[in-house]
């Protein structure tokens, strides 16, 4: 798999936990065996790193939100955002912390990821709150 596929697969599951509120184990558990079951769901695989990353969201989520909160203009808050929004920064604010990979190489890939699946002027959004951490 390449770096992107686990990174999609990183935004699936912490999307799946900002919308349903379960556990990052759980939801693993469940697509492991729903993918295992049958066909018509594919398994989320991910590298040690995107692992990390979905952890550090799940542990931190309230301070990412205040950190994303502190970056957004005009009134708006986290609350306010779409769910995929708020799944995407949040991974990206996992990523920084991890110090993996170099800022502008996280803030393309979420923007990608905002262009790929988010509304369509989303990634503008994404882009300004990242580029100003």
């Amino acid at each position: 798999m390449s770096r992107r596929d686990y990174r999609r697969n990183a935004l699936a599951i912490i999307y799946m936990h900002v919308v349903t509120n379960k556990d990052i184990d759980v939801i693993i558990d469940e697509n492991t065996f729903a993918s295992s079951t049958g066909d018509f769901i594919a398994p989320l695989a991910l590298d040690e790193e995107m692992l990390d990353a979905c952890y550090r969201v799940e542990e931190r989520f309230d301070t990412y939100i205040r950190v994303i909160d502190s970056r957004i203009k005009d009134g708006w808050r986290f609350e306010r955002l779409g769910r995929l929004e708020q799944s995407i920064l949040l991974l990206a604010l996992s990523e920084f912390e991890q110090g993996f990979q170099e800022k502008a190489i996280i803030v393309n890939e979420a923007v990608n990821l905002a262009k790929e699946f988010a509304d369509e002027h989303s990634f503008k959004l994404i882009n300004g709150v990242l580029d100003s951490l």
